[in-house]
């Protein structure tokens, strides 16, 4: 990826970070109430918020704030895809685990053997687990899923 946005949501957002995420986005969710605190933290990890709530933009913050006025994820992604210029990148695409955030890393087949369904392990031969909340990811029905969303909406990764 070219320019590396990071990026901070309020709750109402949470759905909107995970797709971020799914396309390789580092997006944390803050976990309290939007205010004062999150623009604490976005500013000092230099991350551009991401809100639906109004009365944010009337705040005096110096880094940089993004009201998203879509109701649904298909015209809030496509808002912040268009605005930021991301870009969809196959290498980037499914890096990130959709519920902490942290990059993922490879893992042998035979490491997850008890971790996944058995259907999956005699299936499929690549995985990928997250490091702080070791969760197991593998090209599946999800991840087919989410491919066809992207491509309906955007004509897909490039």
């Amino acid at each position: 990826m070219a320019v590396s946005h990071k990026y901070l949501t309020d709750a109402s957002l949470a759905k909107l970070a995970k797709w971020l995420r799914l396309l390789g986005y580092d997006t944390v969710v803050f976990p309290g109430k939007a205010g004062r605190k999150m623009l604490q933290l976005a500013y000092a990890e230099k991350r551009i918020v991401l809100t639906r709530r109004w009365d944010m933009l009337e705040r005096q913050f110096a880094g940089e704030l993004c009201f998203i006025a879509g109701q649904d994820i298909a015209s809030q992604l496509k808002d912040v895809i268009r605005r930021y210029s991301l870009k969809m990148d196959n290498q980037e695409i499914f890096s990130i685990c959709l519920m902490c955030n942290e990059k993922l890393f490879p893992v042998r087949k035979e490491e997850v053997r008890d971790s996944v369904p058995t259907h999956v392990f005699a299936n499929c031969n690549e995985y990928n687990k997250c490091p702080r909340c070791q969760s197991i990811y593998w090209a599946g029905t999800h991840q087919r899923n989410a491919l066809q969303f992207l491509k309906t909406l955007f004509g897909g990764p490039k």
